[in-house]
């Protein structure tokens, strides 16, 4: 008999027009949604987010610096940096919360990105849950 907890399942997300899905994990609530993207909530006040973005002139990576400069800006401590033509991810640390921040580019001048902020406690437990959220970000045809 599966525990409670395996019992949850996973969540499909997506926006069409930015052509992009990801799987929500469980346990988070949708709290905001819009034709961007969505916010949810976790437990222990775990806010996780994913949105499409259209590019403009500005490439995949000028969006990522601008994005990750941003975040320093407000004071994460950023800790992992990795950005590519196709994907970008980074991660921070601030007031014993961890970033992590996860994106590709779809569709042209499009980009899916999601971030989600947990306590650095929770570290161990969400490694997994990342892993899958990162894999789960692809492109859905456009």
């Amino acid at each position: 008999m599966p525990s409670p907890l395996s019992a949850q399942e996973w969540q499909a997300f997506g926006i069409k027009h930015f052509g992009f899905v990801f799987d929500v994990p469980p346990g988070f609530v949708l709290t905001q949604r819009s034709d961007e993207g969505a916010a949810f909530e976790g437990k222990n006040k775990a806010f996780l987010a994913v949105w499409g973005a259209r590019l403009g002139k500005a490439s995949f990576t000028t969006e990522i610096e601008h994005r990750m400069a941003v975040n320093e800006n407000d004071g994460w401590k950023l800790t992992y940096k990795r950005v590519e033509p196709q994907w970008a991810s980074y991660s921070g640390l601030k007031d014993g919360q961890i970033l992590y921040v996860r994106a590709i580019k779809v569709c042209g001048d499009r980009a899916a990105l999601f971030t989600v902020n947990y306590s650095r406690d929770e570290k161990l437990p969400y490694d997994p849950i990342i892993i899958r959220m990162v894999r789960s970000l692809r492109g859905d045809g456009c």
